[in-house]
């Protein structure tokens, strides 16, 4: 089928606008001459109960037709109606019966076709109506097909009265069908008078035509936007959903990796090194694929094409179901060695004691913190001064789940298992909580020692000026920053300053030195100070990148996907970081500088409020106290990793235990539905009847 564009392009120049206007002309000259219908609409596939492809019914009078087709169906006797201009010059029982062949429909289907332009119509069913019934309700429509040119409303009319008469099973005896035509007497015999009115028919037949057809490339122009733009909607909001799934499934499998990493260290502890290799290596395996996930999100996140998105959502959801799903099954597995190896009261009782253990470390943290916060500034210990809070409020949760496993354990095993599974939990992060503390004083000190190896590197800089042939109204100023940096991290060695803003004052003031010494120094004395740079760059990016995952494993509850992403990014700047140090120290450096500034990013996102969710209590600024503190960090923790539970109605210790994960899923293909499905129909046997007519 060859289309012809009648408005191609704006920019179109006149004279071909003029020949494509004249081309249609003489086409449409040569149609009508022939006899040919210049608009065209072929037998099609339909399925619904009114198909009128060209939009030519108003929105009422189409629902009028749909309720007289449901009336139809609820007798027993289905009817589809279809409204189309023409019949292609293909006679209208022809044409009816072919459609029905095209198409999926039920035996005993009746359908009524309508050529409005062509003032045409017929009525065809397969092993359905008699051929008389099908007159009888053709002869009843056509009484009402009166207008002329036909109208919507006149169609919905007769539509009415055709079912109505075939689910009577009546004629309409008041009906008619007429065929009416028209024959032209100039009144004038003259040669002349009769070339005049032939060349004006001619003029008027080519106009029409031109209008016709630019009539109908406008509706087939229409009608395709908005098709195209029906199937971009569908495309974008596809995409969508599998991108909320996406991100939903990576953070579950952020979470679970993350739970099964506090799972490992005490299978360890309980079945040896040995029997939890497999354990260990699904872990990183399960890492991976949550890392990639990170990385392949940013750029599904930021994606405009809907196909790309959908890639990119596909891709990350089979990759988790790829590594996620044995994970799961080796968590399962370990949870029932423990169950086996030891009954419920005994582990209950060892809980017990974690939980006076982790009371005691609490102890032993608020010590230590108040310790260290005489000795560095507050703004280093900021991230550390809710932590005893937190883990107090955790170990209140976890004492109350104990309690719960004590007194359901003789009547209902389940409920216990899973009040136990949740104590667990707690205790875990409220370790988290008390070693962020422990830890922070080891970090801190080691700060200390990079100060001093910061103060003697750059004190090597400034030497190195004094014996090179330096330019002292160059170098003079940069000397002076130097020993102001030097002088600052000694204030900060006494305790006087902030370690990290005096470690940051002498990078700078070493790598404008470095940079302006470079020219003067041998390649192999450049590359070493480049690479001793890095390594402390990295050092301390390391410092930075462990105590933001310290925070957000005590806080996993509070912690939403996109912080976790930025954990993640910080990991992988660092990575790159180590991989770069032997073949480009600077590079190196600007990574392990970009992994510390995600890494403090995420220590400087206060925990969320969230006013209450899960039905916590808070206090009158919102804020979240004694135990509904613990409950929040456990419960949020809980739900984000069950993945199917709402809010309203989760109940921790009926969910089961969520170690043993609760398998994962990806989805693939086109389509809103992700999938597709296929159907077929059985004809069967028997024999065509139907009715045709015109008005």
């Amino acid at each position: 089928m060859v289309y012809v564009d009648l408005f191609a392009t704006s920019q179109e120049d006149p004279v071909t606008r003029i020949r494509r206007f004249s081309l249609i002309a003489v086409l449409t000259a040569i149609l009508l001459a022939l006899g040919l219908p210049a608009l065209a609409a072929s037998p099609m596939t339909i399925s619904d109960s009114v198909t009128d492809p060209d939009g030519w019914l108003s929105s009422a009078d189409r629902s009028t037709i749909e309720s007289a087709t449901s009336r139809a169906a609820s007798s027993g006797k289905p009817v589809k109606v279809v409204v189309v201009a023409n019949f292609s010059g293909t006679d209208a029982n022809s044409w009816c019966q072919q459609t029905v062949e095209r198409s999926s429909l039920t035996n005993g289907t009746v359908v009524y076709v309508i050529a409005y332009d062509q003032r045409r119509d017929a009525a065809c069913s397969f092993n359905g109506a008699p051929g008389s019934s099908l007159q009888s309700a053709v002869r009843a429509s056509e009484a009402q097909l009166t207008s002329n040119p036909l109208t919507s409303s006149a169609v919905a009319n007769g539509v009415n009265a055709f079912v109505n008469t075939l689910v009577s099973g009546t004629s309409n005896s008041g009906s008619s069908s007429t065929n009416s035509s028209y024959s032209s007497n100039p009144g004038a015999t003259d040669d002349d008078g009769s070339s005049l009115i032939s060349m004006s028919v001619m003029f008027l037949l080519l106009v029409g035509g031109v209008i016709a057809i630019a009539i109908a490339v406008a509706r087939s122009s229409r009608r395709n936007r908005l098709a195209a733009q029906q199937a971009a909607q569908v495309d974008a909001e596809s995409a969508a959903r599998a991108a909320q799934e996406a991100n939903r499934q990576l953070l579950s499998a952020d979470e679970q990796v993350r739970t099964a990493t506090d799972e490992l260290n005490y299978a360890r502890a309980q079945f040896g090194l040995n029997s939890t290799d497999e354990f260990a290596r699904a872990i990183e395996a399960g890492k991976a694929a949550v890392s990639r996930g990170f990385s392949a999100q940013a750029q599904m996140n930021s994606a405009t094409a809907p196909a790309e998105q959908l890639r990119l959502a596909t891709a990350i959801m089979q990759d988790l179901g790829a590594n996620m799903n044995p994970l799961s099954t080796i968590q399962a597995s370990f949870a029932t060695k423990r169950a086996e190896q030891a009954s419920l009261p005994e582990r209950i009782a060892e809980a017990r004691e974690r939980l006076a253990e982790e009371l005691t470390d609490l102890e032993r943290a608020k010590s230590e913190l108040a310790s260290i916060s005489t000795l560095y500034p507050a703004q280093m210990l900021a991230s550390l001064q809710d932590n005893p809070e937190q883990a107090a409020a955790l170990l209140t949760s976890a004492r109350s789940a104990l309690d719960t496993a004590e007194a359901s354990a003789p009547t209902d095993r389940a409920h216990a298992a899973s009040a136990l599974d949740t104590a667990l939990r707690a205790l875990t992060m409220a370790n988290h909580q008390t070693d962020a503390i422990f830890s922070a004083k080891s970090d801190l000190d080691a700060i200390r020692d990079r100060l001093v190896s910061a103060i003697s590197s750059i004190s090597s800089d400034i030497t190195d000026v004094n014996e090179l042939n330096t330019d002292p109204a160059v170098f003079n100023p940069l000397v002076a920053d130097a020993h102001a940096a030097i002088a600052e991290a000694q204030a900060a060695l006494a305790n006087t300053g902030d370690p990290l803003a005096a470690l940051e004052h002498l990078r700078m003031s070493e790598a404008t030195l470095d940079a302006a010494l470079e020219p003067l120094r041998t390649k192999e004395e450049a590359y070493e100070k480049a690479r001793t740079a890095a390594e402390a760059q990295i050092s301390l990016a390391e410092s930075a990148v462990s105590q933001a995952e310290r925070y957000v494993q005590g806080r996993r509850g509070a912690i939403d996907l996109d912080l976790r992403s930025t954990l993640n990014n910080a990991e992988t700047a660092l990575s790159t970081a180590r991989r770069s140090l032997e073949d480009d120290p600077e590079a190196a450096s600007t990574h392990a500088m970009n992994a510390r500034a995600l890494a403090d990013s995420v220590m400087a996102t206060p925990i969320q409020n969230f006013g209450g969710s899960w039905g916590q209590p808070t206090t009158g600024n919102g804020s979240y106290t004694g135990s509904s503190l613990g409950d929040f960090l456990l419960w949020s923790t809980l739900f984000s990793n069950s993945g199917s539970h709402h809010h309203d109605d989760f109940d921790p210790f009926h969910s089961g235990s969520s170690s043993s994960g609760s398998g994962w899923s990806f989805a693939s293909g086109g389509g809103s539905d992700w999938g597709s499905s296929s159907s077929s129909s059985d004809w069967g046997s028997g024999g065509w009847s139907s009715a045709s007519g015109s008005f």
